[in-house]
């Protein structure tokens, strides 16, 4: 009879716990989605709908373990990114995208592969033509694909100083040799005026170089832009130099 009641205690026991367990799972599960979309378009209604409708795999989940591999992994192969979420115990989370905005172009084979402002893979096309607003996006040469996101991460803090980047920029070039030892690493912004912007070493000093070079740019006459380059450096002691010299 010992024996049986401590079997009786365990099985109580154990469905107890259990019963804890899923209580604890059904309050705990993500019941409601708060979406705000960061977008490019002027009727969002759409692009709203599609986030929601890609964030409700995480719904059912415990929110003890939603975090943003989670978040960023129900809306791949969409159109946005993710720009923040906030967990509201015990059912809900606030999630904030953004619609990937097109920005560059590489041509490869043909046609053209077509990436975001991060520099992340969008789709493919036959012309080279933004698929929001019809106009050419900015054509990238000489870049490896897995360096697409440090360029777009240079072009990112470009358009932060100069205030513009696809409307000042047709294209951006690259010119760099890892065989050859010291190479420096050269990447162009060619701007649609005519003016070439070229940061040596761009990857080193990036933010103050672009600073410098913005400076400069301010600087130059209408007709110096319309030609010539703006190059940007780092000298010996350390700091940025730029010039400006006609080709």
């Amino acid at each position: 009879m010992k024996f049986l009641r401590k079997i009786i205690a365990l099985v109580i026991g154990v469905a107890f716990v259990a019963a804890i367990v899923i209580s604890i799972g059904l309050i705990f599960a993500v019941k409601n989605i708060n979406v705000t979309v960061l977008s490019y378009s002027e009727d969002s209604s759409k692009n709203y709908a599609d986030a929601k409708k890609s964030l409700s795999a995480i719904k059912g989940e415990s929110i003890l373990f939603v975090d943003s591999k989670n978040i960023s992994r129900a809306i791949d192969g969409c159109n946005y990114s993710l720009v923040s979420y906030e967990k509201v115990y015990p059912c809900t989370v606030n999630v904030t995208v953004k619609e990937r905005l097109e920005t560059f172009a590489v041509s490869v084979g043909g046609q053209y592969s077509f990436y975001d402002a991060d520099g992340v893979y969008l789709r493919k096309g036959t012309e080279n033509i933004n698929s929001l607003d019809g106009s050419p996006n900015i054509e990238v040469t000489g870049v490896a694909i897995e360096e697409m996101g440090g360029v777009a991460k240079v072009a990112g803090a470009f358009k932060e100083k100069f205030n513009a980047l696809r409307s000042l920029v047709s294209s951006i070039g690259y010119d760099g040799n890892s065989q050859i030892e010291d190479y420096t690493e050269k990447l162009f912004f060619n701007f649609k005026c005519g003016l070439v912007i070229e940061f040596d070493n761009y990857k080193e000093l990036t933010e103050e170089k672009i600073e410098a070079a913005c400076n400069l740019f301010a600087k130059l006459s209408d007709r110096q832009k319309l030609g010539g380059v703006l190059r940007c450096y780092q000298v010996e002691d350390g700091s940025v130099k730029t010039v400006y010299f006609k080709r």
